[in-house]
C-alpha cells in the first residue's frame, strides 16, 4: 500500500478530518461573495485595499495605520504576483499612478481571494488547535468534540473567511494558549519560547488580542503553582523562562509594529487605538452600571456563536476540568481564564460588545463545550439519549452556520445590481453615498458620482466614480437620475433624536456626530419621507429562507434603496427638515432599516410564526 493510501486511510478514520473538511467546504463556498470587484464587502477587512497601505504607513516616519502589520506581511508576500503585475502595468511608479492601476477589478479581486483563502486556512488551524487542547485535557473524543463545537461557531463561520484580522489573531492566541497548556501538563519548559512568540504574533496581528493574555497568564501561573508540586519545585526556572521569552516577545512586537523605526507614528497609533478608534464607538457608560450592562449583553449575545443549550455543555466542561488535578487542572482552567481576561482587559475597558469583540471568548470556550459534551456521553447511561441531545445541539448550531452562508449567497446587493443593470441607460447619472464596503457594484455604462463632505483625499476611490465634495442637500445642482442608498450606512441619519439610553448604556459619539449633521439628516429624512422629487423605485432586502442573528454582522443583510428622479423636471432646493423628521418616516421604509423586531416585508405567515416561537423560547436563530 502506498504512503498516500495509508495517509488517506488514517485521515478518513479520523472525525477531525471530516470536521475540517466540512468547515473548509463551507467557507470556500462563499469565497466569491461580492467578487469580482474593485473593493470588498467585508466591512473593516484588510483586503483587497488596506494591507498594502497598512504596511507602507506603518514604516513611513510620522505615519501610522489602525492595525499592526504582521498579517499584512503575510498577505503581501502571497500577493506578490498581483503586486508586480500592477507595478509593471502602471504608467509610472508614482504612488498616484500605482494606486490608479491597482484599484482595477482584476488586481483587487486577486488580492481579495488570496486574503480570504488565508483567512480560511487560519480558521481551520484554529479548529485544529482546539482539537489538540481538548484531546490533551480529555482524550481524542473530547478533542474532536471541541473541534466540532468551534466549527459550528456562528461568529467564527463569518470571521473565518472574511479578511478581518480577528480570525488570524485568534489562531495565534489559541496556539499560544495550547503551548502554555503543554508546559503545564507535560512539565516541559521548551514550548515556553514558542508560546511567547505565538502570543507576540497574535498581538502583532491585532492589538486587542493582548487582552487574552493580560490576566490569564499571571493567573494561570498562580493556579499552576498552587495545584502542581512540580511547578512549585521549579518555580524559579519557570519564572525565568517566562520572563525571558516574554521580554523577547514584547521586543518582537515593538520591532514588527515599527516602534523603533517610526516611534512617532507608533505613538500616534496607540493614541488612536486608546482614544477615538475605541471610545468614539463605546455604547456603555464608563462606570459600574456600564460594565454590568456589558456583561449582561455579552451573556445575551452567546446565541450569536452557539445555541442556548450549548451553555449547559459549557458548564459541564468546567465541571470536567475541575475533576482534574495538578498541571492538567491548571491547563484546563487556562481557556476559562483567557475568556475572563479578555472580558476584563478589553470589553470592560473599550466598553464594546460587537460580535468580533466577544468572538475571542466564544473561541476559547469551545474547548469547554467539547469537554462538556464528552462528559455528557460518559455520565448518561442511555447513550442514545446523550447522542440525540448532542445531535440536536449540533443541528441547531448548523442552522446558524448555514444561515450565515445563505446570507453570503443571497446578499441583497446582488438584486440591486441586477436591477440597476436592467434599468440604467448609458450616460445616466447615478449618485451614491457612503463607504465602499456597503455599496453594490455599479453599472459601467452610468456616470456615477459619490457625494459627501468627507475630504476627497480621505476617501477610498472607486474606478469610474467621480468624487464630489458638496452638501447632500445641494442635489438640485447635480440633478442625478438615480440615488443609491444603503440601509446600514444611512440608519444613523434617520435615527430619532431624544432617545433615552437604558441604564448603563449611552449614545456612541459617532452617532452623536450623525445626529448633529443637519445637512445629512435633513436630506435623507426628506428623501425617505417622500418630500423630495425622488421616488423609491426599488428596494433590495435579504429574503433568504434562513435568518439567524444576521444583524450581528455589519456586512450581511444589507438593504439597498434605489430612488429615481420624478419625470416632472428640475429638483427644488432642500429645506432643512425639522429635528423630529426621522420619526415621521413611513414604517415600510424606516422600520426594517432600524431593526428587525418585526417581520420582513412579504415573509410567509408560517415563517413569521415559527421565528416568533423561537424567540419566545430564547433562541435567536
Amino acid at each position: 500500500m502506498s504512503a498516500a493510501a495509508v495517509l488517506w486511510r488514517r485521515w478518513r478514520a479520523s472525525p477531525l478530518f471530516w470536521i475540517l473538511l466540512c468547515a473548509a467546504l463551507a467557507r470556500t463556498a462563499a469565497i466569491w461573495w461580492g467578487l469580482p470587484a474593485s473593493d470588498g464587502w467585508d466591512d473593516d477587512g484588510v483586503a483587497p485595499r488596506n494591507f498594502l497601505v497598512g504596511l507602507v504607513e506603518t514604516y513611513t516616519p510620522g505615519h501610522h495605520f489602525a492595525y499592526p502589520p504582521f498579517h499584512m506581511f503575510i498577505l503581501t508576500v502571497l500577493s506578490l504576483p498581483g503586486i508586480v503585475a500592477a507595478l509593471l502595468s502602471a504608467p509610472s511608479f508614482a504612488p498616484k499612478d500605482v494606486i490608479a492601476e491597482m484599484i482595477h477589478v482584476p488586481y483587487m479581486t486577486y488580492f481579495a481571494v488570496v486574503a480570504r483563502l488565508v483567512s480560511i486556512a487560519f480558521s481551520l488551524g484554529t479548529i485544529a488547535v482546539a482539537a489538540r487542547m481538548g484531546e490533551m485535557l480529555g482524550g481524542k473524543r473530547a478533542g474532536w468534540l471541541a473541534a466540532a463545537a468551534l466549527a459550528l461557531n456562528g461568529g467564527l463561520t463569518y470571521y473565518g473567511q472574511v479578511t478581518n484580522l480577528d480570525g488570524p489573531s485568534l489562531f495565534w492566541a489559541m496556539l499560544s494558549l495550547f503551548l502554555f497548556m503543554r508546559v503545564m501538563v507535560e512539565h516541559d519548559l521548551k514550548p515556553v519560547r514558542w508560546a511567547c512568540l505565538a502570543a507576540a504574533a497574535a498581538v502583532a496581528t491585532k492589538d486587542q488580542t493582548y487582552a487574552v493574555f493580560a490576566l490569564a497568564l499571571p493567573a494561570g501561573l498562580i493556579v499552576w503553582f498552587a495545584v502542581d508540586a512540580w511547578a512549585r519545585a521549579n518555580a524559579a526556572v519557570v519564572l525565568k523562562q517566562v520572563a525571558l521569552w516574554g521580554a523577547i516577545a514584547i521586543a518582537a512586537v515593538l520591532v514588527i509594529d515599527g516602534a523603533l523605526v517610526n516611534p512617532h507614528g507608533f505613538a500616534d497609533r496607540i493614541a488612536l487605538l486608546t482614544g477615538s478608534a475605541s471610545q468614539d464607538y463605546a455604547e456603555y457608560q464608563n462606570n459600574l452600571a456600564g460594565r454590568l450592562a456589558v456583561a449582561s449583553d455579552m451573556a445575551a449575545h452567546f446565541t450569536r456563536y452557539y445555541p442556548t443549550s450549548a451553555a449547559v455543555l459549557l458548564v459541564l466542561g468546567v465541571v470536567a476540568v475541575m475533576r482534574r488535578s495538578g498541571g492538567t487542572l491548571a491547563a484546563g482552567l487556562l481557556p476559562v481564564l483567557a475568556a475572563v481576561s479578555f472580558t476584563v482587559a478589553f470589553n470592560f475597558v473599550a466598553l464594546r460588545t460587537e460580535t468580533r469583540f466577544v468572538l475571542p471568548q466564544s473561541v476559547v470556550l469551545a474547548v469547554m463545550i467539547g469537554l462538556g459534551a464528552d462528559l455528557l456521553l460518559a455520565i448518561v447511561k442511555k447513550q442514545w439519549l446523550a447522542n440525540t441531545a448532542l445531535i440536536a445541539v449540533a443541528a441547531w448550531a448548523g442552522y446558524g452556520v448555514v444561515g450565515v452562508h445563505t446570507a453570503f449567497w443571497l446578499d441583497p446587493r446582488y438584486d440591486a445590481e441586477a436591477w440597476l443593470k436592467s434599468q440604467v441607460r448609458p450616460g445616466d447619472r447615478v449618485e451614491i453615498y457612503g463607504l465602499n464596503a456597503y455599496l453594490p457594484r455599479l453599472p459601467e455604462n452610468a456616470r456615477v458620482s459619490r457625494v459627501g463632505l468627507k475630504p476627497l483625499k480621505a476617501r477610498n476611490p472607486l474606478p469610474q466614480v467621480t468624487e464630489i465634495l458638496q452638501p447632500y442637500g445641494a442635489i438640485a445642482t447635480r440633478n442625478p437620475r438615480f440615488l443609491v442608498v444603503t440601509g446600514f450606512w444611512v440608519q444613523d441619519y434617520l435615527a430619532p433624536e431624544g432617545v433615552v439610553a437604558e441604564r448603563g448604556r449611552t449614545q456612541a459619539k459617532v452617532r452623536e456626530v450623525a445626529l448633529r449633521d443637519v445637512d445629512a439628516r435633513g436630506f435623507f429624512g426628506a428623501l425617505f419621507a417622500q418630500r423630495l422629487p425622488y421616488r423609491l423605485v426599488h428596494r433590495s432586502d435579504y429574503s433568504g429562507p434562513l435568518e439567524p442573528d444576521l444583524d450581528a454582522y455589519e456586512s450581511l443583510r444589507q438593504s439597498v434603496f434605489i430612488f429615481e428622479r420624478e419625470p416632472a423636471g428640475a429638483v427644488a432646493p432642500i429645506v432643512t427638515a425639522p429635528k423630529s423628521a426621522a420619526t415621521t418616516l413611513p414604517n415600510p421604509l424606516y422600520r426594517p432599516i432600524w431593526g428587525w423586531t418585526d417581520t420582513r416585508a412579504g415573509a410567509p405567515f408560517t415563517f413569521v410564526v415559527t421565528r416568533t416561537c423561537f424567540r419566545f423560547l430564547g433562541l435567536s436563530y
